[in-house]
């Protein structure tokens, strides 16, 4: 008899790992007004829990409406490649940037019990330059990124696949758990059948996370710590 395939974890990372201070944010208004003209605060639309690639498009329907799509799609690859250059360069400068209480004891944990990997609305590059300031890297080999305008949930599935292809191994839904700050988090890992553990150190309130009734919902990582454990325990 086979033994039954570790449990997988799918991190998320602004909001939920670490906060860079605003730094991703500005590199994003940057971009908008050096690539595409479009300068000042982005009104009426919400990025978190969302992919880079969706928010750019939601961006190029509210302010440049009729653009094509091959439009749209050569000025991304411009608009993506700014954005790296610009956050690299506000990465040099991280005494803003910080690492949640409780991060690393989580994933540690998680990294003795399973597998790990990203589900994350950043880009790749993005991903790993956030991670990479604090080391994370060689946790997180694979995942799911934002360079798609799909849903959150449509990239859980696609960073479900790879993690299965990644480790060649079987994951099953009911051994996976997806960890996140925001209701698209919980919507995902619904859509996957996975379990779903809240954290409230993002931009979404408590309650919110709440009425989206995640199997764990904690504060933050370091007084939740127990509660979390418990649950995935192996």
């Amino acid at each position: 008899m086979s033994a039954a395939p570790p449990s997988l974890f799918l991190f998320d990372i602004d909001g939920t790992l670490l906060t860079t201070g605003g730094s991703g944010y500005r590199s994003f208004l940057r971009s908008c007004s050096e690539v595409l003209g479009i300068d000042g605060p982005i009104d009426g639309i919400h990025m978190a829990g969302k992919l880079d690639r969706g928010i750019y498009q939601e961006i190029i329907d509210l302010y440049r409406p009729g653009t094509s799509r091959t439009e749209s799609e050569t000025t991304w690859e411009l608009f993506r490649r700014r954005y790296i250059d610009l956050l690299k360069i506000e990465s040099r400068d991280t005494s803003e940037w910080g690492l949640f209480p409780g991060v690393r004891r989580i994933v540690d944990y998680a990294d003795r019990c399973g597998k790990l990997a990203l589900l994350t609305g950043n880009v790749r590059e993005g991903a790993l330059i956030k991670i990479g300031a604090f080391g994370l890297e060689r946790y997180f080999p694979t995942g799911g990124f934002g360079e798609l305008d799909i849903t959150r949930s449509e990239l859980a599935g696609q960073a479900f696949e790879r993690a299965c292809e990644h480790f060649d191994t079987s994951f099953q839904p009911d051994q996976t758990y997806v960890l996140g700050d925001t209701v698209n988090d919980i919507r995902a890992a619904r859509a996957i059948g996975a379990h779903a553990i809240a954290v409230a150190t993002g931009t979404v309130s408590s309650e919110e996370l709440a009425a989206a009734e995640p199997e764990v919902l904690v504060d933050d990582f370091a007084s939740g710590a127990e509660r979390v454990i418990e649950y995935i325990s192996c």
